[in-house]
C-alpha cells in the first residue's frame, strides 16, 4: 500500500515537472509579465502626463499663457531666494477696466489682457517673473536696486500706456501699481501680496495711473482694517455674534407690524454694530458666513415668537447684496425655512442698494428668484443709491425702506420733505409698502403719518431689543426661552 503511494506521488511529481516546463506555459508566464510591466509603464507615463496637464493647468493661465500667482504662492520662497539681490513685488491692476467690458465686450477685453501680458513678459523676461492673479490684476518681481530712482516704474508705466491695437480699435490704458519690497529674510507670500494690494489701493485713492510703495504710513492708515479684520474672524470662530429686534409699526394706526433683525457683535465688554464690520467682512470674503448666520438664527426667532403668541405680520433680515451672485445663497435659504417650518410670505429679504452688483440683470434674477419661494424683498436705503429708478423698471419689490438721511430731521428740511413725498408717491405707482426708520420725534412723526408710510420704526418708538425683551413686550404666554448674549 505504501509502494502504491509512492508511485502515485512521484507520478503527480513527474507530470508537475512536465507541465511546468513545457514551453508554452514558460512563454504564457513571460508574456503576462512583459504585459504587466507594459501596463506599470503605461501607466506610470499616463499619471505622470496627468500631473504634468494639471499642474499647466493650475499654474499657467490659459488666456495669457503666463504663469497663475498659484506658481508663485506654491514656490514663492524658492523664487525669492533664486534672486541674488532685494526684490519687490508690483501689484499691477487696469483702471477703469470694467468700463471696456461692458463697451466692448469680453472678447476684445481679452485681447487687451494678452497683450498687456505680452508686453509684460518682454519687460521682464530675464526672470520669468510675471503672473496672472484674476481678470486685469497682475503681478511682478524685480530687483529692488533696479528701481531705486523709480526707473523700472516709469519704463512699466510707459510700456503699458501706450496705446493697444485690437483689430481697427486703439484704446490708451492707465494702470495703478502698488509696490511692496520684500523682506528676504522672512520672506511670507500673504504678507507681500496684502502689502501690495494695500499699496495699490493707496495708489487708486490717490488718483490712479500711478505707483505707491508700501510704507509705514500706509500701514498706519489700515490698522484699523487689520484689527477690524481680526475681530471679525474671532467673532466668526467663538460665535460672538448675536441678533437684536427693532419692531416696527404700522403707520395708520402705531400697532405692531414686523420686527427687523439686526446683528451685533459682543467683543470684549463692546457691542459692534453693522456699520463697523460689515464693509470688511464684504471686502475680506466673510459675509457668506455672516449672512447665513443671520438666516438661521432669524428663523429660528420666527418659531419662537410663533410658540410665544406674537402677533407679527413680517420678521426682515438683512443680507449683503454679494449674496445675489452667491449661488449658495438661495439654496441655503430654502434649506433653513423648510428646517425650521417658516411660512416665506411672513420673511422679508433686505439688502442695500448702495453695495450695487456688477450688474442688474444678476440682481433681478435673484429678486424673482426669492419671490417665486413666496419670500418678501425690500431695498434697503432706498434713494440713496445711483439706480433705484432702474431698480423699480426691472425688479418686482414688495418694500422700499426709505434712507433714514431723508428721514431724520424731515420737520425743519423742505428738501427731504419733497424727496421723501417724492418717493411714496411713487412707491404706491408701483404698489410698494414703504418704511422709514429713524424717528425720532413727534414732529416727524406726524409728517410721515400724513405721507402715508406703510411701516414706521424709530427710538421715538422701540430701540434693537433682545429676544427675551421682545417676548416680554409683545408675547402673550409666558413660556421661558433661552436668552441670547447681548
Amino acid at each position: 500500500m505504501t509502494l502504491f503511494n509512492n508511485l502515485r506521488l512521484l507520478g503527480f511529481a513527474f507530470n508537475l515537472v512536465n507541465f511546468i516546463t513545457d514551453p508554452w506555459l514558460i512563454y504564457s508566464i513571460i508574456g503576462l509579465a512583459l504585459l504587466i510591466g507594459i501596463g506599470i509603464i503605461l501607466f506610470t507615463m499616463y499619471r505622470r502626463r496627468t500631473i504634468e496637464n494639471y499642474k499647466q493647468m493650475l499654474y499657467e493661465d490659459e488666456l495669457t499663457m503666463i504663469k497663475t500667482s498659484k506658481y508663485l504662492q506654491n514656490y514663492f520662497n524658492d523664487i525669492i531666494i533664486e534672486f541674488d539681490k532685494d526684490v519687490s513685488i508690483y501689484y499691477i491692476n487696469i483702471d477703469n477696466f470694467k468700463n471696456y467690458n461692458d463697451l466692448f465686450g469680453h472678447h476684445f477685453s481679452n485681447k487687451i489682457l494678452v497683450e498687456l501680458a505680452s508686453r509684460l513678459k518682454v519687460l521682464v523676461n530675464r526672470y520669468d517673473t510675471v503672473y496672472r492673479v484674476h481678470s486685469d490684476h497682475f503681478l511682478v518681481l524685480n530687483r529692488t536696486e533696479e528701481d531705486k530712482n523709480l526707473t523700472f516704474t516709469n519704463t512699466l508705466l510707459k510700456t503699458l500706456n501706450e496705446p493697444y491695437k485690437i483689430g481697427t480699435h486703439e484704446v490708451k490704458l492707465t494702470v495703478s501699481i502698488g509696490r511692496y519690497d520684500i523682506d528676504k529674510v522672512t520672506p511670507r507670500y500673504h504678507d507681500s501680496i496684502l502689502r501690495s494690494e494695500l499699496a495699490l489701493q493707496e495708489a487708486k485713492a490717490s488718483g490712479k495711473d500711478q505707483m505707491v510703495i508700501y510704507s509705514r504710513a500706509i500701514k498706519e492708515r489700515y490698522q484699523e482694517a487689520f484689527k477690524t479684520y481680526r475681530l471679525i474672524k474671532e467673532a466668526i470662530k467663538e460665535r460672538y455674534f448675536f441678533l437684536v429686534f427693532q419692531p416696527v409699526m404700522r403707520g395708520n394706526d402705531l400697532s405692531l407690524g414686523g420686527f427687523e433683525a439686526l446683528i451685533r457683535i459682543n467683543y470684549q465688554n463692546r457691542t459692534y454694530v453693522p456699520t463697523e464690520i460689515i464693509e470688511y467682512a464684504e471686502r475680506y470674503h466673510l459675509i457668506e458666513e455672516i449672512d447665513f448666520f443671520v438666516v438661521k438664527e432669524t428663523f429660528k426667532t420666527y418659531k419662537i415668537l410663533e410658540k410665544n403668541g406674537v402677533d407679527f405680520t413680517f420678521l426682515s433680515l438683512n443680507i449683503s447684496a454679494s449674496e445675489i451672485q452667491n449661488k449658495h445663497f438661495i439654496p441655503y435659504l430654502l434649506k433653513e425655512a423648510k428646517k425650521q417650518a417658516v411660512d416665506p410670505t411672513k420673511i422679508t429679504i433686505e439688502f442695500t442698494e448702495t453695495h450695487v452688483p456688477d450688474t442688474l440683470e444678476a440682481e433681478a434674477k435673484f429678486v424673482k428668484e426669492i419671490r417665486k419661494h413666496g419670500f418678501k424683498v425690500a431695498i434697503d436705503d432706498f434713494g440713496s443709491g445711483y439706480s433705484s429708478m432702474i431698480r423699480l423698471s426691472q425688479n418686482t419689490l414688495d418694500k422700499v425702506k426709505i434712507d433714514k438721511a431723508f428721514i431724520m430731521d424731515i420737520s425743519n428740511h423742505y428738501q427731504n420733505h419733497e424727496i421723501v413725498k417724492a418717493i411714496m408717491q411713487l412707491a404706491s405707482a408701483f404698489k410698494l409698502e414703504t418704511i422709514v426708520e429713524g424717528i425720532e420725534n413727534e414732529e416727524d412723526l406726524a409728517i410721515l403719518r400724513d405721507l402715508d408710510a406703510t411701516y414706521i420704526q424709530g427710538y421715538l418708538f422701540h430701540k434693537a431689543y433682545k429676544l427675551d425683551t421682545i417676548l416680554k413686550k409683545f408675547g402673550k404666554q409666558t413660556k421661558k426661552v433661552s436668552k441670547q448674549t447681548e
